[in-house]
């Protein structure tokens, strides 16, 4: 049995802070990573303490004052953009606690504002590890909560839903919420039960629609049968309260890692050898097998993502070269068992290349098996486990495609300001995926787009990124994208993977049409019930009700891409 009843907590009454309002101050809040016009907002508050928060809530309660949670405004959807709120933004709230270690794990709490690379360097202080990270590593843990953020290692260790033990909440009425995996759980067509502090209560209905099993879905609240009421908070976008603490589970940091670049002549034969490399790391880790290599992250990049990028400077100080006829690429991590040394390994691979290997080389020389198997061996950058500026070197390689996509852009846009950002975050189940490719590439082609794909392989979650050359062609590619949305969903995957759903419009129209209107209406149930002011966040997930003001994104926003 669990309970589906969870009671609220008051701070003692403490004087609320003021917002700031210093226009030079507030500029700096007024803008995410979406490329987005810049928003308004009404002030700012730049909290320390949770009571902070709490008590501007509840002082401000009735009085029609929206907020908007912002962590390090690296939102790709324009979630970050205020519209006439007051900004909380949680970046001095950045403690981290002493990671626990106990039987079957460890566990560490932070604040909101805590940068990723900062948690990574602290814990991993104690031989541990914190896997559930997106690319950009100054992203804030709040951020990642609120869109239930992946990354290339969600092959292995799956979402930020998995990795998150306990929630602290503040609601609209500045009451907080101390939720722990578990602890509260309801099934569909029950309800949530939430004590407040002065007698009232709000009941949460439990959504009942269904979700498809993929890895990772970033697409509005989250539905389960039961469901965790901290999970409903795991992936919100900040429409529902202000996270103001997190606990973390966390893994023991892998003994040694390998990273390669493998360039092929053409997408299918790397969708193949990306199949091979997920069949042995299924079998190292769901049987057991210590000969077969445990594969954390294959990353991919078409034609297109590699021509961007041929000759260009970036890559030459990166000292990659792409070869002439590669037509693909793919970057994997391999996780070892054992503390190697890059001397270790470079035995290992000349005892392989004479044919000569030995019983304990394994699982380092199975994955050279699979490699040559796919004629991938000879065209293959390969990081060794002690080198990692060579591993970073190859991992911002892979970076460097949504880089270059923005410069080219950018340039463009100078000439032609209609132009936008035109990136999908599409999923899906990962026997799809060379379909799913193709319909990518015929969708931009049949519209005359100029285009370049990549994403993370191992998941079935591609990146299509069309590169408009002027308004009409911007507009083409939001079509594409929304054809691309209806294609995903009905082969059982989702539109909106992992980088949520914000202000950005074509989005939330994902988002419609991917739950459709029942199921829609259950999803603003949650959101009246949490929220019965529409306090947090107002536009972002739902549209907004109010007509746009100067400074709101009214269009597709542009987005950069990861």
């Amino acid at each position: 049995m669990f309970s589906s009843r969870i009671r609220a907590t008051r701070f003692p009454d403490v004087a609320s802070p003021e917002p700031i309002t210093d226009p030079e101050i507030l500029e700096a809040y007024l803008e995410d990573a979406s490329g987005s016009p810049a928003g308004r907002a009404a002030g700012l508050l730049r909290p320390e303490r949770e009571s902070e928060i709490a008590s501007f809530l509840r002082e401000t309660r009735g009085r029609g004052i929206t907020v908007l949670p912002q962590a390090a405004r690296s939102s790709l959807t324009a979630g970050a953009i205020p519209s006439g709120d007051v900004v909380i933004s949680v970046e001095a709230m950045s403690e981290i606690g002493a990671p626990r270690v106990f039987a079957g794990g460890a566990r560490v709490e932070v604040g909101p504002g805590v940068r990723l690379r900062d948690l990574q360097r602290e814990v991993a202080r104690k031989g541990l590890y914190y896997p559930p990270v997106p690319t950009y590593q100054e992203a804030m843990i709040a951020g990642t909560i609120s869109t239930n953020a992946g990354g290339a290692a969600t092959f292995k260790y799956g979402v930020t839903r998995d990795w998150v033990h306990g929630l602290r909440v503040v609601l609209f009425n500045g009451d907080v919420l101390d939720v722990e995996r578990g602890q509260c759980r309801a099934r569909p067509g029950q309800a949530f039960e939430v004590a407040l502090s002065d007698g009232g209560e709000l009941r949460v209905p439990v959504p009942d629609y269904t979700l498809p099993a993929l890895k990772k879905i970033s697409a509005g609240y989250h539905a389960a049968d039961p469901l965790d009421l901290l999970d409903l908070f795991i992936g919100a976008e900040g429409t529902l309260g202000v996270i103001t603490s997190a606990t973390l589970d966390l893994a023991p940091l892998p003994a040694s890692q390998l990273t390669g670049l493998a360039f092929q002549p053409d997408p299918e034969q790397a969708i193949a050898l990306s199949s091979a490399l997920r069949t042995a790391a299924q079998d190292a880790r769901e049987r057991a097998d210590p000969g077969e290599p445990d594969v954390r992250a294959i990353e991919f990049m078409d034609e297109r993502s590699l021509d961007l990028l041929r000759g260009h400077g970036g890559s030459r100080k990166l000292r990659v070269e792409v070869p002439p006829d590669a037509r693909a690429a793919l970057l994997f991590e391999v996780e070892l068992r054992e503390a190697m040394t890059d001397d270790r390994a470079q035995e290992v691979l000349a005892r392989f290349l004479e044919g000569a290997y030995l019983p304990g080389d394994r699982p380092l020389s199975r994955l050279f098996e699979i490699l040559a198997q796919h004629d991938a061996l000879d065209r293959l950058e390969l990081a060794f486990p002690e080198d990692e500026t060579r591993a970073e070197s190859l991992r911002e390689f892979r970076e460097a495609v949504p880089v270059r996509v923005n410069e080219i852009l950018a340039q463009r846009r100078r000439a032609s300001p209609g132009i936008k950002k035109v990136g999908g975050d599409l999923i899906v189940p990962v026997s799809q995926m060379s379909e799913i490719l193709r319909c990518y590439e015929r969708g931009f082609a049949s519209r005359g787009l100029q285009f370049a794909i990549w994403g993370h392989l191992s998941d079935g979650n591609l990146h299509p990124n069309a590169l408009p050359r002027d308004a009409g062609e911007t507009g083409r590619g939001f079509d594409a994208l929304l054809e691309f949305a209806e294609e995903v969903t009905r082969r059982g995957g989702c539109p909106l993977s992992e980088h949520g759903v914000g202000r950005n419009p074509v989005k939330q129209e994902m988002l419609r049409r991917f739950h459709g209107p029942r199921a829609m209406t259950a999803m603003l149930a949650v959101k009246r019930a949490l929220d019965p002011e529409t306090r947090f966040a107002p536009g972002v997930l739902f549209p907004a009700t109010r007509d746009a003001g100067p400074g709101d994104p009214v269009s597709p926003p542009q987005a950069r891409s990861s």
